[in-house]
């Protein structure tokens, strides 16, 4: 995590710190008391609505920017009559026009493309989290506290909100492959900030499970490094160190992790704001054909993007996607009936009347 990118290292830490201030509200035995995931949780839901907060200033532009096309949709319609024998002439008068307005073609799905760096951004930094707290977990296991610690990790239906909520069997904890792969291979152990903060006893833990061997560099100093069997020595390793934790459960490795709650749950609050953001829409905007075809794109492709995505990767993501949705939704329909009641209800009395 040390060489992540900038952004993506901030909102870890300030995770993190939320993390930590809450957990003192809990009192030094949160994990012991089960109430580890349910800090985790409220964490999420507090940077979520920081989040949504934020983006609702691209949520409001979009609708301004709608109400506009609603303005100009008459003189828009008369061009397409004027010029519907030269396409090329339409298009540049109409641009013309949106310009003068101040209206984007793609101003309704714009904040939706904008929550896609969010989203790789939060998906970094829970990946980060999870890893470092299976770190953590590793010096608790070595103390003896291993269980008591895992044991912080449930939330509801969820064994450990740090992997993903989903069917697969042994789910619930990293295995010795994953862990081998994750952290010697895709993430390099060594980039992770809390195996900076406890390097030394980390080192000392790993290499009596052979993650680690020992080697001299030129000045004679000693230095850890990634064991040369891809791992053989450490898989038998661990399953014996990670014994506490599935002795304690029957038929834990055959066990899931959940029962994929959450990545239906995001893809179908994803679905539902993103049919009524279209619906919401003034009816004028709805027959921009560009920005109506756009937004139907991204109505159903979003939806199935969250699903795979938090089937696959840990809950703490497929919770903050559905907070996330939840709250678009919620912003949707305060700013239709705030934004655009005193529009629909001037055209009803206009039509009164004439």
């Amino acid at each position: 995590m040390t060489t992540s990118f900038f952004l993506t290292r901030w909102l870890y830490l300030a995770m993190s710190w939320v993390y930590e201030q809450i957990s003192r509200l809990f009192g030094s035995s949160a994990a012991s008391m089960g109430h580890g995931g349910v800090v985790v949780v409220l964490t999420i839901f507090i940077f979520t609505l920081a989040i949504r907060a934020a983006t609702s200033v691209g949520d409001i532009s979009s609708r301004k920017s709608s109400m506009k096309m609603q303005e100009i949709q008459p003189e828009l319609n008369r061009l397409q009559k004027k010029y519907k024998d030269d396409p090329q002439k339409l298009n540049i008068e109409q641009r013309k026009i949106m310009k003068e307005h101040g209206v984007s073609t793609f101003g309704g799905c714009l904040p939706m493309l904008l929550m896609f760096p969010l989203l790789i951004m939060f998906f970094n930094a829970f990946r980060a989290w999870a890893n470092e707290q299976m770190l953590s977990l590793v010096i608790a296991l070595e103390n003896g506290q291993g269980l008591e610690m895992f044991q912080g990790f449930r939330f509801l239906w969820i064994t450990n909100i740090w992997r993903p909520d989903n069917l697969s069997p042994g789910g619930a904890l990293m295995s010795a492959q994953e862990f081998w792969t994750n952290f010697s291979t895709t993430n390099q152990i060594k980039n992770f900030i809390f195996y900076n903060n406890n390097s030394e006893t980390l080192n000392e833990i790993l290499y009596k499970l052979h993650f680690f061997t020992v080697q001299f560099n030129e000045t004679g100093a000693m230095e850890y490094v990634y064991a040369a069997d891809n791992g053989a020595a450490f898989k038998v390793a661990y399953e014996a160190f990670v014994r506490p934790i599935t002795d304690s459960m029957p038929k834990f490795y055959s066990m899931t992790n959940g029962y994929a709650v959450l990545p239906l749950l995001a893809g179908a609050t994803g679905f539902l704001q993103s049919f009524l953001q279209q619906k919401m829409q003034p009816q004028t905007a709805q027959n921009n054909q560009q920005a109506n075809s756009s937004m139907k794109v991204m109505m159903y492709l979003m939806p199935l993007i969250s699903v795979f995505f938090c089937y696959q990767y840990d809950a703490t993501f497929a919770f903050y996607w559905t907070f996330s949705n939840i709250f678009a939704l919620l912003v949707n329909v305060i700013l239709n009936f705030t934004m655009f009641k005193k529009p629909k209800t001037e055209q009803v009395e206009a039509k009164a009347k004439a």
